[in-house]
């Protein structure tokens, strides 16, 4: 524990001693000739009682002195401020994360899984804005970045009963089928990518792209493209690909996984529906790793015990003058 304010305690030491000081002096220029001398008090002055009230009265007087003198000294020390000073590193994390996903039928369970997984994540966020783009044949936005974490739950839920079919039919697809073709992967990569806003801050900024990359048609921008385009917006893609057992299995899997590197992100692919949850949990890790905030200097002020202490002792020497009749 320390003192904000030092300085007031050592300003009042001179006060103190001024204070000493004057009153012995005082004492020493006070007239001999001010006590009235009065006769036969020495039989008095013996008695008992004379005596017990005497030395009660100093005893009291010594407590009071004592008293005010704590008194003081704890007021000072509240006036400098006691406080604590701790270092702790942020856990609000500044990140952004879209989530980019191609709802081709052939990607329904994986989409179905990583909403799932996202909907259980948004309930623990401190700090992150999450965002959902869809796509097919063209790119739909579902909600843009934000830290509104009962509206991301109820949204990525909308979405996931709509891949299950327990849902509408448009909450799914609205707004994905107005392009020639389907599973245009460059397109909704560059889609997603325009998705995140406040450039001029330092965040953290990921898309996770789940996609077979099996491209029906001719896209607007390829893949490589896209690619280039995120590391150009220092975003990182994180790719799940269930369309292979082992990465570089397939032409295809092999352009995916190397775009996504390029992008200092990583390539994942499904060996199981189990996977996706482990997935988005590795993701979740390596872009908190990434956002780590400087440490901070904690300073917190602790008046409690002075002012509780403070309290006891104005108690105290109420009592005292009480009882001392002063």
């Amino acid at each position: 524990m320390g003192l904000a304010n030092a300085w007031i305690l050592i300003g009042l030491i001179p006060v103190v001693v001024a204070v000493v000081v004057a009153s012995r002096l005082a004492r020493r220029r006070r007239p001999s000739d001010a006590a009235v001398p009065v006769a036969h008090t020495g039989r008095l002055t013996r008695l008992p009682g004379f005596i017990a009230a005497v030395s009660r009265m100093r005893a009291l007087t010594i407590t009071a002195i004592v008293l005010v003198s704590l008194l003081g000294a704890t007021a000072a020390v509240l006036a400098a401020r006691p406080i604590v000073t701790s270092t702790e590193k942020p856990a609000t994390f500044t990140r952004d994360v879209v989530l980019c996903l191609d709802v081709s039928g052939s990607m329904t369970d994986v989409d179905i899984d990583v909403l799932a997984r996202f909907t259980e994540l948004s309930e623990g966020f401190e700090g992150e804005r999450l965002a959902l783009v869809i796509f097919n044949s063209s790119a739909a936005q579902v909600f843009p970045l934000t830290d509104d974490y009962d509206y991301i739950a109820e949204q990525l839920e909308a979405v996931r009963s709509s891949l299950d079919g327990t849902g509408t039919f448009s909450d799914a697809f609205g707004g994905t089928l107005t392009g020639e073709g389907a599973s245009l992967i460059g397109d909704g990569l560059a889609s997603c990518v325009l998705t995140f806003d406040r450039t001029d801050e330092e965040r953290s900024r990921s898309v996770v792209l789940a996609t077979d990359n099996d491209i029906n048609g001719i896209p607007i921008m390829t893949l490589d493209e896209a690619g280039a385009f995120a590391k150009s917006r220092d975003v990182r893609v994180y790719g799940i690909d269930p369309s292979v057992s082992n990465p570089g299995d397939s032409e295809d899997s092999a352009e995916f996984q190397r775009v996504v590197d390029s992008t200092d992100g990583d390539y994942f692919v499904l060996d199981s529906a189990d996977t996706v949850p482990a997935i988005v949990d590795s993701i979740e890790a390596t872009e908190a790793a990434l956002v780590d905030d400087e440490p901070q200097l904690l300073v917190t002020d602790q008046p409690v015990i002075f002012t509780i202490l403070a309290i006891v002792l104005l108690g105290a020497l109420l009592v005292v003058v009480w009882r001392a009749r002063l």
